[in-house]
């Protein structure tokens, strides 16, 4: 290669070393810049065309003046007990729904001022959301103890004309803790409560008394003294027989005292209705120990003379019940007394032949015979 070539290499290579360098120079100059800092809106990198000055930043807007809200912004929101009560309401389709809204409610009732949620309660006409918000205001003598809130329902529920609004102010009482029907009992002001809804005219209102005798006892298995004793009371009071059997039945008398289980003796022996007469024999297989020698003979003597059918099973119910084997020669004895029952009575006697150890053993073998046999009808 000529000199005048290897010179010409020599300067392309010097030139391409020149810009190498300055293009680091310029490249270690743009890290040395602080890393919060950023060019301004709009500001060029580069030098611009006109002498390499920077583009001057965009100046800020104005602040824009701001007017009114528009007019459907203004409108009253509701409060929370509005629009649970309303989520309730629409909820009628789904009873998992209702049951999430309920317990939203219970949540803000400690909070919730008294008098609001007592407007809800006497302005409400549909029975079931009546229900909710009258059971939601029980729930404050659970908080309070406060007889004045019970004494607000019972005076609401004189005051209904509606029997399906009446009724459901009755059901409500079962929000109580307590047994309603003990609570209500124990003062002067409230005392008379269940001995007037018994006798309601109205079905849905004997009903409802019926069904929170039943919830109460079933909260001790049926062993409340006070709920057991207060049942027979109001079965005896009652002028119809379906209200009556369905206390009777309502829960046990094994927590009874001897006053209470004489006057279920009686309704056996003297009601003229076979429906409170049959109630009244399977009440009797629930006596505690103390009083089954007394009752199984009570029972004896009745199935000598009773007509009914109805009652006359109830009896042989109720008498092995309460013997469990040692009933078997009770049963012996009735048997011919009525020869249209004495099916039944080997169907009693064959189940103890087992000597089954509880009341219920027996029962589930009674309910597998009793399946069996329909199976094979």
């Amino acid at each position: 290669m000529s000199t005048g070539a290897n010179k010409k290499w020599v300067g392309v290579g010097a030139g391409l070393i020149a810009v190498l360098a300055g293009l680091m120079v310029w490249l270690s100059g743009r890290g040395d810049k602080p890393s919060g800092e950023t060019p301004a809106p709009g500001a060029s990198d580069g030098a611009s065309a006109g002498g390499g000055q920077k583009a001057p930043s965009t100046p800020a807007s104005a602040p824009v003046a701001k007017g009114p809200p528009p007019q459907d912004m203004l409108r009253a929101v509701p409060c929370e007990l509005d629009s649970l009560v309303e989520e309730y309401r629409q909820g009628k389709g789904s009873p998992a729904w209702r049951r999430y809204v309920r317990e939203q409610l219970r949540g803000i009732l400690e909070n919730l001022p008294p008098e609001q949620l007592w407007a809800k309660v006497e302005a409400e006409q549909d029975p079931e959301v009546l229900e909710a918000l009258t059971s939601l205001w029980v729930m404050r003598f659970n908080l309070t103890g406060d007889r004045a809130v019970l004494e607000r329902v019972l005076d609401k529920a004189g005051r209904e004309t509606d029997p399906g609004r009446k009724a459901v102010m009755v059901r409500a009482l079962r929000a109580l803790d307590e047994p309603a029907s003990e609570v209500l009992a124990k003062a002067e002001s409230t005392r008379q409560a269940y001995h007037q809804w018994v006798k309601d005219p109205a079905p849905e209102v004997r009903e409802a008394v019926v069904g929170n005798l039943t919830d109460e006892a079933a909260r001790n298995f049926g062993r409340f003294q006070g709920v057991a004793e207060q049942a027979v009371t109001l079965a005896t009071e009652a002028s119809d027989p379906k209200t009556a059997a369905g206390l009777l039945g309502a829960s046990s008398l094994e927590a009874a005292r001897t006053p209470a289980v004489d006057s279920v003796r009686q309704l056996l022996r003297e009601s003229e209705h076979p429906e409170v007469r049959a109630a009244a024999a399977k009440a009797l297989g629930t006596v505690r120990v103390g009083e089954t020698e007394r009752t199984m003979k009570a029972l004896t003597e009745r199935f000598a003379t009773e007509s009914s059918r109805e009652v006359r099973g109830a009896i042989l119910e109720s008498i092995s019940r309460l013997g469990l084997a040692s009933a078997v020669p009770v049963l012996q004895k009735l048997k011919g007394v009525d020869p249209s029952m004495d099916g039944e009575l080997d169907t009693w006697l064959m189940l103890l032949a087992s000597q089954p150890q509880t009341w219920n053993l027996l029962l589930r073998d009674k309910l597998a015979m009793e399946h069996g046999r329909g199976q094979k009808g």
